[in-house]
């Protein structure tokens, strides 16, 4: 993810939240399990994982959807 961040910096948001610290986030946008991945374009929902995934996985399926991202 932090490679991803770096790659896309202007073009996507990564935001990391803590169970621990931040449950209420967490119910808020209704996770139920983790880790959660909730991947928004224009304020709407586009796509959610909500498995521990391969990160190589995990990394070509954000890539995909990021590379037409606009600055």
């Amino acid at each position: 993810m932090e490679s991803l961040a770096v790659e896309f910096a202007g073009r996507a948001r990564f935001v990391m939240v803590e169970n621990d610290r931040d449950g209420e986030v967490l119910r808020s946008f209704g996770s139920t399990s983790l880790p959660t991945y909730i991947v928004y374009r224009d304020g709407v929902e586009v796509d959610r994982l909500t498995l521990n995934v391969i990160p190589l996985f995990l990394e070509e399926r954000l890539r995909g959807m990021l590379v037409d991202a606009s600055p």
